[in-house]
């Protein structure tokens, strides 16, 4: 049976953000407040909601506005031109590029895992494989007692339920990472779903936002569910461990976050890589790098020095803020290249 679960999106987050000149900037702050507005991913917004506490009490000369309204949207807003900087989870491929008066640069900022939530009573630890996963969010694999599921999880006791599946149906970067993931591991998957931030899913009904399929999965019994892992947390959801490409199964941690960034370490000038299903045996399969997608030229001199400054700062202190939570963060080489790319945009004198 379908049935759905979208909703209006919370009251879409507003940061505002006393910023000025930051760790390495060199300028001088301009007199009176600069507006940078920008929109875009939910799941990295726990920590860019941190981000912009600890900002505020750096300076007061700029203010930054960020709506946590999704990646897609984020992403249209900025080619409209009504938003400074984007947020997304998903980066833009070279066609997308074209169509912006002018190219925009990708600054990774956090490594983040996707993660496989349920409402189980009493099941606190849970496997699955690829093969498991496609099937379950393909509607083909129904109840949580079926023979594949029991096979992986030996001595827990899954009822005879029927699963909920639950899904994104906003344009979510979440959604893309996930059937990314699912495309690369199972060729059904690939053929009859596909990849996107925005698919049609064969079984479940929608939600709009991390925070509202967190919720959803929280409030209904034997529901299933993806989200970003530090909405998990927040919400005391159960997480499923995932079995990666080395056969291992790895739940997401800092360590095994860390251990999928290792195939982004080459990249050098392009940093649009993505982290899927990434090798070594210590890696969770289901992670991406986040992205401030910005301008590489401002026309407005004030908002171009002021981006610049704040995105020193994010690769700086904003690191640091980031450690104690479930976010990976960048490491040398790669943050030493991402850190040079600021010095890239062009701001008009």
């Amino acid at each position: 049976m379908s049935w759905n679960f979208a909703r209006p999106l919370s009251a879409a987050v507003l940061l505002t953000v006393s910023i000025v000149g930051c760790g390495g900037g060199k300028e001088s702050a301009p007199a009176g407040p600069i507006l940078l507005k920008g929109a875009g991913a939910t799941a990295p917004n726990l920590v860019y909601s941190k981000w912009s506490d600890a900002y505020k009490a750096t300076d007061a000369a700029v203010q930054l506005e960020y709506a946590a309204t999704g990646s897609g949207d984020g992403l249209k807003q900025l080619e409209a031109g009504t938003v400074d900087f984007a947020a997304s989870d998903m980066p833009l491929d070279d066609a997308q590029l074209a169509k912006f008066k002018v190219r925009p640069l990708h600054f990774p900022t956090l490594i983040t895992a996707i993660v496989p939530v349920y409402n189980l009573p009493g099941v606190t630890k849970l496997q699955f494989t690829p093969e498991v996963l496609a099937g379950i969010f393909s509607g083909k694999i129904k109840t949580w007692n079926d023979p594949a599921l029991a096979k992986l999880n030996p001595g827990v006791s899954l009822p005879s339920a029927k699963i909920v599946v639950v899904h994104r149906g906003d344009s979510s970067g979440s959604t893309f990472t996930f059937t990314s993931y699912l495309s690369k591991v199972s060729e059904e998957w690939k053929k009859n779903v596909g990849q996107g931030a925005v698919v049609k899913f064969p079984a479940g009904g929608e939600v709009i936002g991390n925070e509202a399929m967190a919720e959803m999965v929280k409030k209904t019994p034997n529901a299933i569910g993806y989200v970003e892992s530090n909405y998990a947390i927040a919400q005391q959801l159960s997480t499923g461990s995932v079995r990666n490409a080395a056969g291992k199964f790895q739940s997401a941690t800092l360590e095994s976050l860390g251990a999928a960034l290792e195939v982004a370490q080459e990249m050098e000038k392009d940093f649009r890589g993505l982290l899927i299903n990434a090798p070594g045996e210590n890696a969770y399969p289901i992670c991406t790098l986040t992205w401030l997608i910005v301008p590489g030229e401002f026309a407005d001199n004030a908002k171009g020095k002021a981006m610049k400054r704040f995105l020193r700062w994010v690769y700086g202190d904003g690191q640091k803020i980031a450690m104690p939570m479930d976010y990976g963060i960048l490491q040398p080489p790669l943050l030493n290249r991402v850190q040079d790319q600021i010095e890239a945009i062009r701001v008009a004198p």
